[in-house]
């Protein structure tokens, strides 16, 4: 029977699993698992696994074998957290416990008699269970991933695998997976870090200018007749090399009407080539180079193209575009979001490694269905980058010998291989998600000998005309002329709320860091004693400064990864029993912080300032509006 301190520990941290083992408790079954007595005395557990009984444990000491077994491990500084896999008696888990008392653990047992019988005979808080991050059991594939990618977000720092010698046969398969899933979820994890830096700048300086456009125009997800799109095909037109094989149809579904036509990213350049223009062309990339992506329809100056942007598309982008415009808010949009009322009811795209996968939300939120993939290939023909008609003084279309250096290979949509890079394969793993997400929609992938996209269906562009397309004039004229809906009032006193609240910011950062300073000077002057009193004072500090709206919008988004960094440092500081070494660890951290913090507020002024003014260059044009009328 199950202890109850660790019935009570499971009912609030995985109820789901106490259900299964409390069924399991129920049942009239024989158990693969039994506890006897060891040599010494101690409990021990024997598994059997076919008609083979093995030990999960010495038979004759299994506390000593324990402690071997860690004493055995090796850098473990490095790590701040570990995964057992395998939890049999748990000898090994007090083991490397007491050998390494602040080690956050998770536990994976994918026997269920086994955890059954831990839960039985050992308690959880004797671990202890307040540095228990996870305990979970399943042999099944999807859900085992789903549980480690869940781990993976909630431990800070990295994780070591421990796995019961009797296991690494047993569960081999298991083990393998754990791996697997854990390997990519860090690699992940470390792609996401990799965007951050090169962007959390950008992001907030494009928000920050694009706002005025965003003010200006239709929000597409908001003001657009929601009648426009839904139960209607579209077609997302990517830029891969196997779009040449696709005009001629292309060109047919245009002068027929028979789907509405997203072009996204470089694709514009490659159909304005061959003379057809879509019915919007799409856009979010934060660089400064997204604007040579579009620069084509500014020198031939088309103006019966739409272009539809994220709101934190690099600012250069939308200069001087002459034809209509809408906006999608993004998910790293921090400006909007705090200067429009209501905004927690705006309906954001959020940000991904490709515009095509932005795309398809922003078509999957409208209603389109099916959705068509077209030179959407996630990989390389005849080592070509882009489709003909695509070519930037930056970037070269044929891939380099480097680049052939580093290439995977992939599934392709006829079951040969294609090659890729990591980058194309995390845009493609990406719009997977979301087509797993939007489940509703019929997605049909017309890239020929582009990348398998699992969710999509493979079908030849002719013969989705053939068989889906069949009824013309399906998209409406001027379907962007659409009037937008922002409060202006509210936007304008918003702005000068924010002023305000720039103003306290500054206070609070000069205010947290004297008491930093006071905190190093108690520690110099060997005055301990009244430093917990001023750690208080530090951490309402610090809370002020997080509550603040123009730190929030304006700073934070620019020092998001150091934020992270120091979040992730702050938790070993506060476990630190010695009071001048955690003040010290203190003043160190969060000094550098706060000087980041200091020095991207002063960074952020002119662009404040110059929104401002933009502001009130837009209320003069409201107000001579309004008179003439």
């Amino acid at each position: 029977m199950i202890l109850i301190d660790n019935r009570n520990y499971l009912r609030i941290h995985n109820r789901p699993l106490l259900e299964k083992l409390t069924a399991l408790e129920l049942a009239d079954y024989e158990s693969s698992v039994v506890v006897e007595h060891s040599k010494k005395g101690t409990s021990t557990l024997k598994i059997n696994v076919d008609e083979k009984a093995l030990y999960m444990h010495s038979k004759y000491d299994p506390e000593t074998e324990a402690e071997r077994l860690i004493k055995q491990l090796k850098d473990m500084d490095n790590y701040k957290h570990i995964l057992f896999i395998g939890i049999g008696l748990g000898y090994h888990i007090k083991a490397l416990l007491n050998e390494y008392p602040e080690m956050e653990f998770s536990i994976y047992e994918p026997n269920k008699d086994v955890l059954f019988e831990f839960l039985s005979h050992q308690n959880l808080t004797d671990l202890p269970a307040n540095q228990l991050v996870k305990i979970f059991s399943t042999i099944d594939e999807q859900q085992l991933r789903s549980e480690i990618n869940m781990l993976n977000q909630s431990v800070k720092g990295q994780t070591y695998i421990f796995t019961l010698p009797v296991y690494e046969k047993i569960y081999f398969t298991e083990m393998q997976i754990v791996m697997e899933t854990l390997v990519k979820a860090i690699k992940d994890k470390k792609f996401h870090l990799t965007t951050n830096i090169s962007f959390q700048e950008r992001w907030v300086i494009n928000s920050i200018k694009n706002f005025p456009y965003v003010l200006k125009t239709p929000n597409i997800l908001l003001d657009v007749d929601k009648e426009t799109f839904e139960g209607k095909p579209a077609i997302i037109v990517a830029a891969g090399p196997s779009l040449n094989e696709e005009f001629e149809n292309l060109k047919y579904i245009k002068e027929n009407g028979l789907a509405y036509i997203f072009s996204v990213g470089s694709a514009i350049n490659a159909l304005i080539e061959h003379g057809i223009y879509p019915d919007a062309a799409c856009t979010y990339d934060p660089t400064e180079k997204n604007q040579f992506v579009i620069q084509k329809i500014k020198d031939k100056n088309i103006s019966t193209i739409p272009l539809i942007f994220g709101s934190s598309v690099g600012f250069e982008t939308l200069e001087n575009y002459p034809g209509s415009m809408l906006h999608m808010i993004t998910s790293q949009d921090t400006i909007s979001k705090s200067l429009f009322e209501k905004s927690e009811n705006i309906n954001l795209v959020l940000d991904a490694p490709s515009i095509s996968v932005v795309t398809f939300q922003l078509l999957s939120k409208l209603g389109a269905n099916p959705i068509i993939l077209v030179g959407q290939d996630f990989g390389y023909k005849n080592n070509e980058k882009y489709a003909s008609g695509i070519k930037y003084d930056f970037v070269e279309n044929k891939l380099t010998d480097d680049e052939t250096k580093k290439l995977l290979t992939v599934k392709d949509v006829y079951g040969n291989q294609i090659h890729t890079v990591d980058s194309f394969n995390q845009m493609r793993l990406q719009l997977e998600m979301f087509i797993a997400i939007f489940q509703n929609k019929e997605v049909l992938n017309a890239s020929k000998g582009g990348a398998h996209i699992e969710g999509t269906k493979f079908v030849p562009l002719s013969e989705i005309i053939g068989n889906k397309l069949k009824t013309k004039d399906m998209v409406r004229a001027k379907w962007f002329e659409a009037k937008g809906t922002y409060d202006f009032v509210y936007v304008k006193n918003q702005l000068g709320k924010m002023d305000n609240y720039r103003i306290d910011c500054s206070k609070t950062i000069y205010d947290a860091f004297n008491v930093l300073k006071d905190i190093d000077s108690l520690i110099k002057k060997n005055q301990l004693n009244r430093l917990d009193q001023m750690f208080v004072k530090f951490d309402k500090a610090m809370k002020n400064l997080k509550r603040n709206p123009f730190f929030q919008a304006f700073i934070e988004p620019m020092v998001r990864v150091q934020y992270q960094l120091l979040i992730e440092k702050n938790q070993l500081v506060r476990f630190e029993s010695n009071i001048e070494k955690k003040g010290s660890q203190v003043v160190e951290s969060f000094g550098s912080f706060l000087a980041n913090c200091h020095a991207h507020f002063e960074f952020a002024i002119p662009y404040f300032q110059e929104l401002q003014e933009r502001i009130e260059e837009i209320s003069k044009e409201i107000s001579k509006e309004m008179e003439k009328r």
